[in-house]
């Protein structure tokens, strides 16, 4: 970033000598922060009181701090750490002009003079899977278990997102919000992002589930509940080399072609009248679960219907797909951390305008993963069941590490 590393402000006296931003800069570092911004030709032409590589940290620290209740100005500066008092007698000694924290218009200016485009690049830059082999929850078979799944988050209500993010409507007229839906393929018990997309509400998530096909692949068995379960959606993920379990509707027809041993049976998957396409061979389980209440009463659940490409019930045996399957869930507990957790019960977003919206998404990505990151190191490290370190927890501890950590600016 041109960082010097020398103590005290720079020659021009503008920035504190460090910006402190934890656990972010362990997983976007600013050499970086810098690539991804001179290949978006994002960073700044000229010295600025808010460089484009302190925006960026910036952008992140919001969503470290949403819960907080904490502004623009407050966020910038928790996230400068105050360093710049530490600084601003001698610089003043000297005759220095010293830093100081900008106005929230300037803030919103900086944002949108960067995009959303840096930001999405370091999210892909660190989407992955964080598990290894032997953490509980992780694997089936040596499979790695990959949820998908989606939600909707509500946005300002401005004409600009009206226009691009409009909302459901009905006899009474449109929904408050604008609202934006979104898609993400999700590490089972660690919850790290293989990938994420999104788009207007009008956008299917069957469709959205297509962009992330390029991160599916073999030894992955993909979960996913009954919004996905298509001919089409199915034979492109086959085709990425990932295996699917998958919940079909109870509507869904996938009539008996042959009854297998364990009383699974196999079914063809054919595409809708009108489209092209062989039928696929598939495998349906279904069941239900059972559970006894304190006083002994026993009740049962719905009847769940599973699709799966693993045929072989000695392979795979129906009891260890049905239990694999709720682990999906586990991808719900992934959405709601970015609605709740980092939220705080307030899913609104910030962001006036298309653009300012996707930055803000896919800083939402970007700061999950770090933390889903974080998640796995301490995992691997103490032998603790992924699934078992709590989220908020790991929330607390990034938003407490700003101003424990630092780099030169």
């Amino acid at each position: 970033m041109g960082h010097d590393g020398s103590e005290g402000l720079s020659p021009e006296g503008w920035l504190p000598d460090r910006v402190t931003v934890g656990v972010l800069t362990r997983v976007y570092p600013p050499e970086l922060v810098d690539r991804v911004l001179a290949v978006t030709d994002t960073a700044e032409v000229r010295r600025r009181l808010l460089p484009s590589w302190l925006v960026v940290y910036f952008v992140l620290a919001l969503w470290l701090f949403r819960g907080r209740n904490c502004g623009y100005v407050q966020v910038l500066a928790r996230l400068t750490s105050g360093l710049h008092f530490q600084r601003r007698a001698a610089v003043l000694a000297a005759g220095g002009a010293g830093w100081s924290l900008p106005a929230s218009p300037s803030l919103g200016e900086a944002r949108a003079r960067i995009g959303s485009d840096p930001v999405r690049m370091l999210f892909e830059h660190a989407a992955g899977p964080v598990g290894v082999e032997g953490q509980a929850g992780v694997f089936l078979h040596g499979l790695r278990l990959v949820q998908i799944d989606g939600s909707t988050c509500d946005l300002p209500d401005t004409q600009a997102n009206r226009a691009f993010f409009p909302g459901p409507s009905n006899a009474g007229g449109p929904a408050p919000f604008p609202k934006v839906r979104w898609v993400i393929a999700a590490e089972a018990a660690t919850g790290a992002l293989l990938g994420a997309s999104f788009g207007p509400w009008s956008t299917g998530e069957p469709a959205l589930a297509r962009d992330l096909l390029g991160q599916l692949g073999p030894g992955m068995l993909t979960l996913a509940d009954r919004n996905f379960l298509s001919h089409r959606l199915a034979g492109e993920v086959l085709a990425t080399g990932a295996h699917l379990l998958w919940r079909a509707k109870a509507t869904f027809t996938l009539a008996p072609v042959h009854v297998l041993d364990d009383g699974s049976y196999l079914a063809e998957l054919t595409p809708p009248r009108g489209s092209e396409g062989p039928p696929l061979t598939m495998r349906v389980i279904e069941y239900t679960v059972h559970s006894t209440t304190a006083g002994g009463d026993e009740s049962s659940s719905e009847l769940f219907c599973l699709v799966t490409d693993l045929l072989d019930p000695e392979e795979w045996s129906m009891l260890d797909l049905a239990r694999a399957y709720p682990t999906r869930w586990g991808c719900e507990t992934v959405i709601g951390h970015h609605k709740t957790d980092l939220g705080e019960g307030r899913p609104v977003l910030r962001s006036k305008d298309p653009e300012g919206v996707a930055q803000e998404m896919w800083a939402l990505f970007a700061v999950h993963q770090a933390l889903a990151r974080l998640i796995g190191v301490a995992a691997d490290t103490t032998g603790t069941p992924p699934d078992r370190i709590s989220f908020r927890r790991a929330l607390t501890a990034a938003s407490d590490s700003i101003g424990t950590a630092a780099f030169p600016p």
